[in-house]
């Protein structure tokens, strides 16, 4: 079937809600970050608060919503820890993922059922997870949730981040979370509304009215839930309020930064020097020197100094005091709190560098509760990224689903998927390929340029690839078991130290 009479075969109003969803994309999908000629820029300014003030806010997290939002941010931005900390669950899944069959029929129709499952897949592909995903972690553990707005065509998908100030849970549907906007953001701004689409535009003057037609608005639709919001909430024991995952952890790093403060602080004092002049005094305490006389000596003294020294002309003695018994305790004092800042977060400071010991094993298995942790939401995508397909009205029915894979278990889960396969579990060689960072539509578009297109199996590589089983033993073929490490296994701690011991040897 050709365009032609694809396009045939649909109504005026599909035809017409697809020719305005790509003319609304074109203006989506180049969206202006900052109109620099007429200097009007979205912008969010976000802020520090003093620490009497944030614990305040953390004694009622539900009543100090945005300011915990602007907190995070800013620390975000300014404090290496906390990115890092972000930005290590944002990026520890691998986002891999397969499409799978659900409430299969007993009678299938081979063709319609193979067509459909390449419009899914296609589908999937459009959307980018890869690049989108991370986006969505990162802003919902930033903020406790994301807000965005999906704009796409047949051939692009975008998603554009909402204003959390601006924007609270009104709804769920099929287990997803709906949002409403406030229309009173885009008071003043009525410039963005090309970048959000005709939709809230419309909203916005049912709302405030046009002024130029004088047509009155109604203050009741002040809340507007977009049809196409997608909202992601990174804790969801309570939908009524969503505050930053890590707002516990914003004392710990004040002090981690005050402690550093501090350290500076003393480091700059200990370059400065101070030399005291003495002048004697007889025993009603008059100064025995004349005093021009001794200013004299004084200015010839303060002339030939270095910069950083100073220099102090008095009749009395003069002692220095410290309150520091030795100055490797300013060291000591940043790295418990650092330490401290990586146990309240419940993560393992040993990946981010720390000084502080642990075995390889303890270490593996503290990222354990960290991936369930980007799992959950990875699960709440799925959902919504299903209910969209589901809104396509298929004939058959699939699904996404997202591997337990992270940056931790890559080789781990290829292994198992490997067995699996070799073994002929069902649905493991696209597990497999999955795990291998192939999307379904890799794997279909693979397999026919290699089958059907470069016959790559039949005439380019006719011979097997070179193994361990194909080659001969030679005398320069070393023989003996795998290694943990060429059998995607973690190196245990006495492995480690009979591999020293042995080297130490053989020294």
């Amino acid at each position: 079937m050709d365009n032609q009479e694809v396009n045939n075969s649909k109504t005026l109003e599909q035809q017409a809600l697809e020719k305005y969803a790509q003319l609304a994309f074109a203006n989506i999908k180049k969206s202006m970050v900052q109109d620099l000629v007429n200097n009007r820029n979205e912008s969010v300014i976000y802020k520090r608060y003093p620490i009497e003030r944030v614990v305040t806010m953390l004694e009622k997290p539900q009543s100090f919503e945005k300011e915990l939002r602007e907190m995070s941010n800013f620390l975000y931005i300014t404090s290496s820890h906390y990115r890092r900390l972000m930005d290590y669950y944002a990026k520890l899944p691998t986002y891999n993922h397969i499409v799978v069959p659900t409430n299969l029929p007993k009678k299938i129709n081979t063709k319609t059922y193979k067509d459909t499952y390449y419009k899914v897949i296609a589908q999937i592909e459009k959307y980018n997870l890869k690049h989108e995903l991370p986006k969505i972690l990162l802003s919902a553990f930033v903020e406790g949730v994301f807000y965005g707005l999906e704009y796409e065509t047949s051939d692009s998908y975008y998603i554009k981040p909402f204003n959390s100030n601006f924007a609270e849970i009104s709804s769920i549907e099929d287990g997803c979370y709906s949002f409403s906007i406030d229309l009173n953001y885009f008071t003043g701004k009525e410039h963005l509304f090309p970048a959000y689409g005709k939709e809230i535009e419309n909203a916005y003057y049912a709302y405030k009215g046009y002024s130029k037609k004088k047509i009155k608005g109604n203050t009741n639709l002040r809340w507007f839930e977009p049809s196409n919001g997608i909202c992601i909430k990174a804790d969801e024991n309570n939908p009524l309020f969503s505050t930053p995952v890590y707002c516990s952890i914003f004392l710990d790093l004040i002090r981690l930064e005050d402690y550093k403060l501090l350290k500076k602080a003393k480091t700059e004092i200990d370059n400065y020097k101070v030399l005291a002049l003495k002048m004697e005094v007889d025993d009603d305490g008059v100064p025995k020197m004349d005093f021009d006389m001794a200013m004299k000596y004084y200015n010839q003294a303060a002339g030939n100094l270095p910069s950083g020294i100073g220099l102090i002309l008095s009749p009395f003695v003069i002692s220095d005091f410290s309150f520091q018994k030795s100055s490797s305790a300013d060291t000591d004092a940043v790295n418990e709190a650092e330490e401290e800042f990586w146990s309240s977060s419940g993560t393992s400071g040993m990946l981010f560098g720390s000084a502080k010991a642990s075995s390889s094993s303890s270490l593996t298995l503290s990222t354990k509760p960290d991936e369930q942790i980007a799992f959950s939401i990875l699960t709440q995508i799925a959902r919504n990224i299903n209910r969209k397909i589901k809104k396509m009205n298929l004939p058959y029915t699939f699904e996404l689903k997202f591997l337990d894979q992270s940056i931790f278990n890559v080789d781990e889960y290829s292994n198992r998927m490997l067995k699996a396969s070799q073994y002929g579990v069902s649905g493991s060689k696209l597990l497999y390929a999955a795990s291998l960072g192939m999307t379904p539509s890799d794997v279909v578009n693979f397999s026919y340029l290699e089958n059907d297109i470069l016959k790559v199996t039949n005439e380019m590589f006719t011979s097997p690839l070179i193994s361990s089983n194909t080659i001969s033993r030679s005398e320069d073929n070393v023989g003996g078991a795998s290694t943990q490490e060429e059998k995607g296994q973690t190196v245990s701690d006495n492995t480690e130290k009979s591999r020293e011991q042995n080297g130490n040897n053989e020294n």
